[in-house]
């Protein structure tokens, strides 16, 4: 099997060992970029597609016009602040004991979820 691109790689280092939940294609060339690998725009755009392809990525939908990217893990779910758009993981699925009333209710055969909390964050909260 041949070895994954540099960028790729470089990526997935990026978003695993970063502290972020919501990475966009121009935050990860940025971060790219600090560890001193320049990648344009398409570049960054295919190594990620792949690694979500692969499964190392997920595309996350926080509610925003842009992809957003985190590295693949365990389920969990978000909330993500309506003034600065801070974005905080919640380490566990906040629906769990919903999904058999609405598999009941639709008879549909669950996949999976997407679920984003809307608030205020701590931060701009005291800015009030």
């Amino acid at each position: 099997m041949p070895r994954p691109p540099r960028t790729r790689t470089a990526l997935l280092e990026l978003v695993r060992n970063g502290s972020r939940h919501d990475w966009s294609i121009e935050e990860l060339r940025a971060g790219l970029g600090k560890r001193g690998l320049s990648a344009d725009f398409s570049t960054v755009f295919r190594a990620t597609e792949a690694l979500v392809e692969t499964g190392e990525l997920r595309r996350v939908e926080l509610g925003t016009s842009e992809a957003r990217f985190e590295a693949a893990g365990d389920h969990h779910e978000h909330v993500r602040c309506e003034r600065c758009g801070a974005v905080e993981a919640i380490d566990a699925c906040a629906v769990a004991d919903a999904l058999p009333s609405v598999r009941r209710a639709t008879g549909f055969e669950l996949t999976g979820h997407d679920l984003v909390f809307h608030g205020v964050c701590p931060a701009c909260q005291e800015r009030r």
